[in-house]
């Protein structure tokens, strides 16, 4: 079974793929491709998906997107460089989340580019990670969206 989010994070990343050296409009594009992604999950229901989820108001940190269904959180890291750093941080806020006494999430579906973010995500530290959070009741997958859709 695929999943509709996730789907949603490919589709947009094709729709606007830009091969640019420019390092603002690469940005501009990012953010695009973001805002479009959380505009069609929400359209999907609109009762189920949780746009931007805040984490704790001192922290001034949001969640993408919660499935309030499943108990899921999603993040769409667009840009595979620096995911890394983006995906422990991601963990982070999902751990602050149910500390906090929300309705726990249950997993975390991070999302990013695949050339630039594989190499990384894909590696020894952080598979070990994923695999200590599954331990402790936090499934984290890794999902990759790629140029060719």
């Amino acid at each position: 079974m695929t999943d509709p989010v996730v789907n949603a994070a490919q589709l947009a990343f094709s729709l606007r793929l830009k091969n640019s050296s420019d390092v603002s409009e690469n940005t501009k594009n990012a953010n695009a491709i973001g805002k479009k992604w959380r505009s069609d999950v929400y359209a999907l229901d609109p009762d189920r998906y949780q746009i931007e989820a805040m984490v704790a108001s001192e922290l001034d940190q949001r969640i993408d997107v919660v499935d309030q269904k499943q108990g899921c959180a999603y993040e769409f890291k667009v840009s595979g460089k620096g995911a890394c750093a983006e995906f422990y941080k991601d963990i982070v806020k999902v751990i602050i989340w149910n500390r906090k006494g929300k309705k726990k999430l249950s997993s975390l579906a991070f999302i990013t580019e695949e050339k630039h973010g594989r190499p990384f995500l894909d590696a020894p530290m952080p598979r070990a990670y994923i695999k200590h959070l599954a331990e402790v009741g936090l499934i984290v997958t890794v999902e990759y969206v790629r140029h060719d859709g």
